[in-house]
């Protein structure tokens, strides 16, 4: 019974478009911020721990495992990013779906009005955004089929 209620990935797709290009824009904006800050992060540590290494009193082989160990950290942090840009896609997905999931449900109904129901009314689950939309848009039907007094 549990798993009937579960949704599917793909029904977090509604609007593909929409919801696509939200999804790109912010994690473009992570890559975008990954790339500036592990640039600064590479550029000042490999820099300063040249100076740091080459001119410590170490045998080379010390010194090829100080840059093994810089090179490790900068892989662990592109390997950690990349862990938040994948969430950061999957909050993305969530979050446009609750704006995708009103306007959904309003397109439908919109064609229901269009195909002569007047009565039909826009209902949204309680977190969905858009709720004062969907509240206006009631009481305006509401006005609109009511008789005159």
């Amino acid at each position: 019974m549990f798993l009937k209620n579960r949704r599917a990935i793909k029904n977090f797709l509604i609007f593909s478009d929409f919801q696509a290009r939200y999804i790109f824009w912010m994690v473009l904006s992570g890559i975008l911020l990954v790339g500036i800050n592990t640039g600064i992060f590479y550029s000042f540590m490999s820099e300063n721990y040249a100076i740091l290494v080459d001119l410590s009193p170490m045998t080379q082989e010390a010194k090829d495992l100080m840059y093994a160990e810089l090179n490790k950290i900068v892989w662990l942090l592109l390997g950690s990013s990349v862990g938040v840009l994948a969430l950061l896609a999957i909050l993305a997905l969530v979050f446009s779906h609750r704006a995708a999931g009103p306007m959904f449900n309003f397109m439908k109904t919109f064609e229901a009005i269009k195909k002569g129901d007047r009565n039909v009314r826009v209902r949204l689950r309680p977190n969905d955004h858009f709720q004062e939309v969907a509240r206006e848009f009631n009481e305006m039907m509401d006005s609109i089929t009511s008789p005159k007094s």
